[in-house]
């Protein structure tokens, strides 16, 4: 079976990129489970997603290379499936996670900023033990969904666990605790979930959020906090808004959740969108020319996660195409990617609401002439809004206020984003007008 696939692989790379061959098949071994089936064992850091569309490639390579057809499937992890499944069911409700701790989070993967930097020096601190633990716990992290939250959650867990073996460390979503909670009820062991979470020498727990009107989950989370918070065991909590804004959160935890730090993460500027984008693809030993990685640092403005999504989606669509990666493609990227991220908020809708907000007529935005300071102010907010809640492209944009190019529609966000940077009440007007055309 080893020789049929060592005769297939050149067969394969002269199908897909140079850098989709390097990143999934070059280092991919091969076992048999039948004559006319074979699983080919992937890398670890193999997504389905990037794999999976090779498939009838691979096979078809396999029968020109052996004058023989064969069924492929992929295997991403060399462990047991079965003996994993078996040793799963021995254990306790509260034991099992439907999300463990991912190896490729880590502090050194992760690309700060200043709209990050707190929440990721505290984490830091945290992981680390230092003098910095009992002043920052518990360390309470906000911010929109796909910021780096529970990047910087697994980051302190594996940097805990990779430091000390033994340390108890539990990352959960605060769904799943919720579901862990009333299993235990049901099953009577509330008892043994809760000395499970007084034992943990670090809880993480993402998404708090979700806890909003369960206070009978928030009760028993409140005695688990009180336990470890006096033994100094680290806790950190993610949440896509501040304690104080989670409705029907008791005002007990709202209370102790102020007790250490709270940091927020914002969206990153576009040099740190860069930075991130050239890590994710150095990280996939994926080349992609400096211009691409501007095109998509450029479009892809509020979301790290589909940011980097990006990088694979480039890989695949140039393995499929089999080319290589470049400016159409990554169009085709952003394409698919943006109305993910950006709700399809009305552009008329956005201006109307700037409008409104500044006084300022409708009209003067529109206007291809600079007009007043006042106007030029509210016309680069609306550009800014627009970027962020719409579907619109930066020429759209520019098009829209008086034919404007999109270089003028960058400029006019980044001056905006200055200006939230230096004047916290400046910050605060524009999210509280943001929230009110959401």
């Amino acid at each position: 079976m080893q020789a049929k696939w060592e005769r297939a692989l050149p067969r394969l790379k002269e199908k897909v990129s140079e850098q989709v061959y390097s990143r999934i098949f070059a280092n991919a071994s091969v076992v048999s489970k039948a004559e006319n089936k074979c699983t080919v064992i992937l890398p670890e850091h193999v997504l389905p997603s990037e794999a999976v569309p090779f498939t009838m490639l691979l096979e078809a390579s396999w029968k020109e290379a052996n004058n023989t057809g064969t069924r492929v499937e992929f295997k991403f992890s060399s462990a047991d499936d079965a003996a994993s499944q078996a040793a799963d069911t021995k254990l306790k409700p509260f034991e099992k996670r439907s999300i463990e701790i991912s190896s490729n989070y880590t502090f050194e993967n992760f690309v700060s900023s200043k709209k990050s930097e707190l929440a990721y020096n505290a984490a830091f601190a945290i992981a680390e033990g230092s003098e910095q633990t009992n002043k920052y716990n518990p360390l309470f992290i906000y911010g929109a969904p796909g910021l780096g939250k529970t990047h910087l959650l697994m980051a302190i867990g594996n940097y805990v666990q990779g430091n000390d073996p033994t340390k108890k460390v539990c990352y959960i979503t605060a769904r799943d605790f919720q579901d862990q909670y009333i299993t235990s009820v049901r099953e009577n062991v509330i008892s043994e979930f809760s000395e499970y979470y007084r034992s943990l020498d670090v809880l993480l727990i993402d998404d708090v959020q979700h806890w909003s009107g369960s206070t009978e989950t928030q009760n028993e989370f409140f005695h688990i906090f009180n336990a470890l918070y006096q033994a100094g065991k680290p806790i950190a909590l993610t949440s896509d808004v501040p304690a104080v804004e989670i409705k029907d959160l008791v005002d007990r935890l709202v209370s102790r959740f102020s007790w250490g730090l709270t940091a927020d993460i914002k969206p990153p500027d576009l040099e740190t969108r860069i930075a991130i984008l050239h890590k994710k693809a150095m990280s996939q030993h994926i080349e992609i020319p400096e211009e691409v990685i501007k095109c998509l640092a450029e479009e892809i403005s509020g979301n790290v996660r589909f940011l980097e999504s990006s990088i694979t989606k480039l890989a695949m669509q140039a393995g499929i195409q089999h080319r290589d990666i470049d400016l159409e493609i990554a169009k085709q990227v952003v394409k698919e990617i943006i109305p993910n991220i950006r709700r399809r908020v009305n552009a008329n809708t956005i201006v109307d609401a700037v409008s409104k907000h500044f006084d300022i007529p409708l009209d003067k935005l529109y206007s291809p002439d600079r007009g007043t300071q006042d106007v030029a102010k509210a016309r680069q907010v609306a550009m800014l809004l627009m970027r962020e809640l719409s579907t619109c492209s930066l020429q759209t944009i520019g098009k829209h206020f008086g034919g404007r190019d999109h270089s003028t529609v960058i400029n006019a966000c980044k001056r905006v984003q200055k200006m939230m940077e230096e004047d916290p009440v400046f910050e605060h007007e524009i999210e509280t007008l943001k929230a009110a055309i959401k």
